[in-house]
């Protein structure tokens, strides 16, 4: 991993797995490039305005609830 990257974890049904794998080794592609073309991609169609807080954190913080009554 270059400096300056961070990882994810995705599960998918091995036949995809394998699938992609196979396919980026016959095109000479590394697969961490073509799934971060993939999201980059992704986020671009599914833009939305975020408050200027959360533009700069890397994921938003869940709440915990509650539940004591």
């Amino acid at each position: 991993m270059a400096q300056g990257e961070a990882s994810i974890r995705v599960y998918l049904p091995p036949d995809i797995k394998d699938r992609f794998k196979t396919i980026c080794f016959f095109r000479g592609l590394n697969m961490s490039d073509v799934s971060a073309e993939l999201i980059e991609d992704w986020l671009a169609k599914n833009d939305i305005e975020l408050p200027n807080s959360q533009k700069t954190s890397s994921a938003p913080t869940a709440k915990k609830s509650d539940k004591s009554a």
